[in-house]
């Protein structure tokens, strides 16, 4: 729960700072569309990952797939 804590705070963090310092999301503006667009596509290939592999590699995938959703809610 720790971890997932931190996450949350990691992100409450990087959406302020896309609110008062626009440009810090500048370099991934170009991106964003794709980013968006390919959200269901990512989500169902990364579930199914997790559903498949073995322990180490399930957190592997959540991991990647986390950076993933920071990634759309900050853009």
């Amino acid at each position: 729960m720790r971890r997932l804590g931190a996450l949350l705070v990691f992100l409450g963090l990087l959406i302020l700072l896309r609110e008062f310092q626009p440009a810090f999301i500048e370099p991934l503006k170009p991106y964003a569309p794709y980013i968006k667009d390919a959200f269901w596509g990512v989500t169902l290939i990364a579930f199914g990952l997790y559903m498949m592999l073995r322990k180490a590699a399930k957190k592997a995938v959540l991991v990647l797939y986390l950076l993933y959703l920071l990634l759309y809610l900050v853009v």
